[in-house]
């Protein structure tokens, strides 16, 4: 918002906590989880997974 930006997208392969759904309440931001990116995807004909390293 500083920057001047109308809406912000945040995405990661996992998921989100509370506070972040916190954090994001009555801003203009759009969380996307893992799922939501692998549907995304698969929208446009992308076939993709989401492979965690092992630590």
């Amino acid at each position: 918002m500083n920057e001047g930006a109308n809406k912000g997208i945040l995405v990661t392969t996992s998921g989100y906590g509370p506070d972040a759904f916190d954090f994001a309440k009555d801003k203009p931001i759009e969380l996307l989880d893992g799922g939501a990116l692998l549907y995304l995807l698969q929208e446009i004909g992308f076939q993709a997974r989401i492979v965690f390293a092992e630590p």
